[in-house]
């Protein structure tokens, strides 16, 4: 039997509905977990991450009851959504914003990439877009900044299509898994 992600990218292939998709976010939840570890121990992924370890399903549930049921994060599940079928979802990414500073009303916005072929740079952008929103409008931040290897100029200039200019380039910031410090590029949007 087919899993639901399984079920959902087959109608979608049979039905040729990719002009038709548009994406959501979701709050992520517990029910999440098993995706959630699946995405961030993947080899590409984890080179994009500041924190090279691996995560489990119970340094997860860690996680959420730590930082997501407090309010400390707010992250999101982005799912792709067949636009005259709502029905048919699935996850393809997560999107998060942490540290929130209500009192200088300012965050930091992170990708929690995946392999998925639908997380292409249209998608990405459309929800960072939809992320930084999110941020200003209903939780009242005035500064969103991000933090991006230097060796992936991909990654720089979807926040720049975002609206995010480079603030800093901090120099040898991060350890990388060949045993290198490498540079850092962080990023910021300003509410207009």
């Amino acid at each position: 039997m087919q899993s639901p992600l399984g079920l959902a990218k087959t109608i979608r292939r049979v039905l040729n509905i990719k002009n038709i998709m548009r994406i959501i976010l979701r709050p992520v939840t517990l029910n999440d977990t098993c995706i959630l570890v699946k995405w961030r121990n993947d080899t590409n992924i984890i080179n994009h991450c500041l924190s090279r370890a691996c995560i489990t399903e119970e340094s997860n549930r860690e996680f959420y009851k730590n930082f997501i049921e407090t309010g400390k994060y707010k992250q999101f599940i982005v799912e792709c959504m067949v636009e005259n079928y709502p029905m048919v979802r699935y996850p393809i990414a997560t999107v998060y914003l942490k540290d929130i500073d209500y009192v200088n009303k300012r965050c930091e916005l992170c990708i929690f990439t995946s392999t998925d072929t639908e997380w292409d740079p249209d998608n990405q952008s459309i929800a960072i877009k939809m992320l930084v929103e999110k941020a200003f409008n209903d939780y009242g931040m005035h500064k969103i900044y991000s933090y991006v290897f230097c060796k992936f100029p991909d990654e720089i200039e979807l926040l720049t299509n975002a609206g995010f200019v480079m603030e800093a380039i901090l120099k040898e910031e991060a350890f990388n898994s060949e045993g290198e410090y490498e540079d850092i590029v962080r990023m910021y949007i300003i509410k207009s």
